[in-house]
């Protein structure tokens, strides 16, 4: 009975912190930026209507409404409606995963719609006066060398305890583990590559925004390879063991932490009054 309370408190948590409590914060801050910087003072943060981004910001919401709902469906359903919790450990393990990706949809609709307005902001705002940054941007400038070793200590950590747990016996799980770990590091390591040395995704973005943007980026990327790892080593031994209560709320916590380093975080450190909107007013020169 103690566990069950324990998976249904961990799982309504997942269902407030990414489907309200953070998506509060954002629409938050979008509010914000509409009441404060106004097309007519900053036209140039506006490449649409004020009104488009009201529609994005209610899609956004409806979207994470929806997520509260099938939230308290999947709630109601094995607290009220099942008769045996036990009967059901091999679905409820996978449940908050499932759970989570679908959480996680409203954030990416809203990265989207945010990259289609900064390409229509770099079209409408065309530069002609740039000033080279003379300092060449070097990674251990924004993030420790030692972090990366851990990063890079984990991975292989990983690889050796996955060919262990198989015996060395290679097969199709053992690879999807490994080519989908190896992977998605490496598509960190070209975004990160990206941010690093390509160009602004925001052509008015000032230096020391660009800079914490990088510095955040960065450090995000490899918190995210480190713990996604070592979950998925964790998740690996659970499963081994048949322990699927604890399970269940590994891969709740999962995407509780993950949404804390990622959108939690982002949130504390780019405290948008502390953002600099002087690049979009109507008079202003960027360089």
């Amino acid at each position: 009975m103690a566990i069950s309370i324990i998976i249904f408190a961990v799982f309504i948590s997942q269902i407030w912190l990414l489907s309200y409590y953070y998506p509060k914060q954002v629409t938050s801050r979008i509010s914000y930026v509409l009441e404060h910087y106004t097309p007519q003072e900053y036209p140039k943060l506006y490449p649409e209507p004020p009104e488009k981004i009201l529609k994005i910001k209610a899609t956004y919401l409806r979207l994470n409404y929806l997520g509260i709902l099938i939230g308290l469906i999947i709630v109601s359903y094995f607290g009220f409606i099942v008769e045996d919790f036990n009967n059901h450990l091999n679905v409820l393990d996978d449940i908050p995963l499932l759970y989570g990706m679908l959480q996680y949809t409203p954030v990416i609709y809203l990265e989207l719609r945010g990259r289609q307005q900064l390409k229509l902001m770099r079209k409408l705002n065309k530069i002609t006066n740039r000033s080279a940054e003379l300092q060449p941007r070097r990674l251990f400038n924004y993030i420790e060398k030692k972090y990366l070793v851990f990063a890079v200590s984990v991975y292989l950590i990983f690889v050796i305890f996955t060919l262990i747990t198989s015996q060395f016996t290679f097969n199709a799980e053992l690879g999807i583990k490994l080519v989908t770990v190896t992977g998605i590091n490496i598509l960190f390591i070209m975004l990160g590559a990206q941010n690093l040395y390509g160009k602004k995704r925001d052509p008015l973005q000032n230096h020391e925004d660009r800079e914490k943007q990088i510095q955040f980026t960065l450090q995000s990327f490899v918190f995210i390879s480190i713990f996604m790892t070592i979950y998925i080593m964790a998740h690996s031994w659970l499963n081994q063991h048949q322990l699927n209560y604890v399970e269940i709320i590994v891969n709740s916590l999962y995407f509780q932490v993950i949404a804390i380093y990622s959108l939690g975080l982002l949130i504390k450190r780019f405290n948008i009054k502390n953002v600099n909107f002087d690049a979009y007013r109507e008079n202003h020169n960027a360089a």
